[in-house]
């Protein structure tokens, strides 16, 4: 996939005209990276925001002693990252990314990016409205985590993961699952298989399949999504 193409797929990068995503396109680097490669430390100073182009990459928190990590998202394709990050006081990234496979990130100059918002009306409200959805979807999974349980926040995050990627998308580790689920790697690893025992998934290595996703979302009562969520 070309670098304008993923760039135009962004939220609010769709709010550029075609010379302004120019712009941003011939200021913008490819960085491929290889599983386990960091993209940023917690820490370091902010000089770009990312756009994932291809493959998949965690953001996470590290115990001071480096001996546990909480993994706060993981992202895909055309998915952004550090684009609060860009707007700190201290400009210092807040978490560590790393890529959990192979990936190719577009990394975007802070500089060129908060110019075109001052000379872009229209991509400051886009981004201004993009934060507001982020944070309506962190209240979201704070929800999540009081009032469902384990099993109904698991079929939930599976049958987004089908919406947006289609059969045999790949799992993430148990660990870092549990940590998105904000449960533990053992109760996750039950629920799989349970899952897989009675029939609702389909497991290939890491890969997933739902033979009937309709039916997962009736058995668990999940609500419907919201546009925005």
């Amino acid at each position: 996939m070309e670098v304008r193409q993923t760039l135009a797929q962004v939220e609010f990068f769709t709010a550029l005209a075609p010379e302004a995503l120019s712009r941003l396109e011939q200021a913008s680097s490819l960085r491929r990276l290889r599983r386990g490669d960091l993209l940023f430390l917690e820490g370091d100073p902010v000089t770009h925001l990312f756009v994932v182009e291809r493959g998949w990459v965690k953001v996470f928190k590290s115990h001071p002693e480096g001996r546990r990590q909480l993994v706060l998202h993981l992202e895909g394709p055309g998915s952004p990252l550090a684009e609060v990050a860009v707007f700190l006081e201290q400009a210092r990234y807040p978490a560590s990314a790393e890529a959990v496979a192979p990936a190719e990130v577009i990394a975007v100059p802070k500089d060129v990016f908060l110019a075109l918002m001052d000379d872009t009306p229209a991509l400051a409200r886009a981004v201004i409205r993009y934060l507001a959805r982020r944070q309506r979807r962190l209240i979201g999974l704070l929800t999540q985590v009081a009032f469902q349980d384990v099993f109904e926040r698991l079929v939930g995050y599976l049958l987004k993961r089908l919406d947006r990627e289609g059969q045999g998308f790949v799992l993430p580790t148990n660990t870092e699952l549990a940590a998105i689920l904000g449960t533990v790697p053992e109760l996750v690893s039950r629920k799989l298989w349970q899952l897989y025992r009675e029939g609702m998934i389909r497991l290939d290595d890491r890969r997933v399949f739902i033979p009937s996703p309709g039916y997962l979302k009736v058995k668990f009562k999940l609500p419907a999504e919201s546009e925005d969520a």
